[in-house]
């Protein structure tokens, strides 16, 4: 359900579920606007959070365990984000911990450069990952721009340059109360969460919420990377898609893109890829939709001297499913699947909590996803190819490759 906490002058929204059955609680904290895309410094937001994983002290998260309390800080490409899960016994320690954490994060010299030395540790490894670097490349190819010049933990120079001061900044100018979205649920009531949460939200700024990014689907020429070690040919790929969550086609899309890559085994892609002309072990296409960008990912890898007859196909597969669209048998195995599937993303409350969170977050209200099943039930073979065949920007296919060129 969805309420919101007058607070400050503010009304901040808040995600939640009351559950008897468990004498568990779970808190979120979602700050919008606050991931990768927002860092003045690539790789701030990232940093931010290993620095609030370090806790307060040496005996911070020692105290935590003490109580079977799990707390921690994550961030990805848009947002920034607190969790918490515990008995719901421990719930206000865990709360007073986290505002203590909020109030004097480890703001150390010594801290930070080990923080750095593991992050450029990481950044490493990865370098030598010719699937990371695959994606990397497709994502600096399509989208352009600053924000995708590298992955969410930023790059060696960016990670260098990051200052106690910047890390600073992020947190009084990103954790504020205008970027705050709350997510609770267990055993605990509406109106005595409201009270508990005030003595963490007492240490959240109120700077100027940023202003929302929004990042175009620029086509491109092919690209690849040379690499003479690579056994294999890495192939990523990316077409544009420009639904938003909210418009009416999204459902047809969401059964279209199962068909064609996303259902494992007797998906279009896998069929004709591998079952039918063995050229990879596992191939894939999917919806990739966030608030700043949308398109259609997808990914296969195969031998170096079948990468070029690999994207061929590829393209061929996109331009005869927009144009034939789909058969009556492969509709029914996508319904039957996504209705067969959906009581999975309800599970737990957990799960529940994260739907919901997620609805709200993409401007769609509480249950949507429960009414969105009931059209993918109702949809018929001739809307859902009538669908596609307005998807003409499917077929401009952008494939970024790394691979053994001789």
């Amino acid at each position: 359900m969805l309420d919101f906490i007058k607070y400050k002058g503010f009304k901040l929204p808040m995600i939640y579920e009351e559950d008897k059955s468990l004498p568990i609680v779970y808190v979120k904290l979602l700050f919008k606007n606050s991931g990768r895309a927002y860092d003045d410094v690539a790789g701030l937001s990232s940093m931010f959070a290993r620095l609030l994983n370090e806790g307060c002290d040496d005996n911070f998260f020692k105290e935590l365990e003490l109580r079977a309390i799990n707390l921690s800080a994550s961030s990805d490409f848009e947002s920034f984000e607190l969790s918490i899960s515990c008995l719901k016994e421990n719930l206000d320690f865990a709360l007073k911990a986290l505002k203590n954490l909020l109030y004097k994060p480890r703001f150390d010299e010594k801290l930070l450069n080990l923080l750095k030395l593991t992050a450029l540790g990481e950044l490493s490894s990865r370098n030598s990952d010719y699937d990371y670097l695959a994606k990397r490349l497709l994502d600096k190819t399509v989208y352009p721009y600053d924000e995708f010049s590298s992955s969410n933990d930023g790059d060696e120079l960016s990670i260098q340059k990051i200052s106690l001061k910047e890390l600073k900044d992020f947190h009084k100018k990103n954790l504020c109360l205008e970027n705050l979205i709350l997510s609770f649920g267990g055993d605990i009531k509406k109106e005595q969460f409201k009270d508990s949460i005030c003595v963490v939200l007492d240490e959240l700024n109120t700077a100027s919420s940023t202003k929302e990014k929004s990042f175009a689907f620029v086509n491109s020429r092919d690209v690849f990377e040379s690499k003479k070690q690579s056994k294999q040919a890495y192939i990523y790929f990316a077409t544009p898609f420009e639904l938003d969550f909210t418009d009416k086609g999204y459902h047809l899309a969401k059964i279209a893109l199962f068909v064609l890559g996303a259902g494992g085994f007797g998906s279009r892609i896998m069929e004709e890829v591998r079952v039918k002309r063995g050229l990879a072990y596992s191939a894939y296409a999917r919806l990739d939709c966030h608030r700043t960008y949308k398109r259609v990912f997808g990914y296969l890898q195969t031998k170096n001297e079948n990468a070029a007859l690999a994207k061929d196909l590829i393209k061929e597969i996109l331009a005869t499913f927009i144009k034939d669209g789909i058969s009556e048998y492969e509709l029914t195995q996508a319904k039957n699947f996504l209705l067969g599937s959906s009581c999975l993303h309800y599970e737990s409350l957990a799960k529940r909590l994260d739907v919901a969170l997620s609805e709200f977050y993409k401007g769609l209200k509480i249950g949507h996803l429960k009414e969105e099943l009931k059209l993918i039930e109702k949809t018929n073979l001739k809307d859902l190819n009538s669908f596609l065949k307005e998807q003409e920007k499917l077929s401009k296919v952008v494939f970024a490759s790394v691979l053994n060129a001789n």
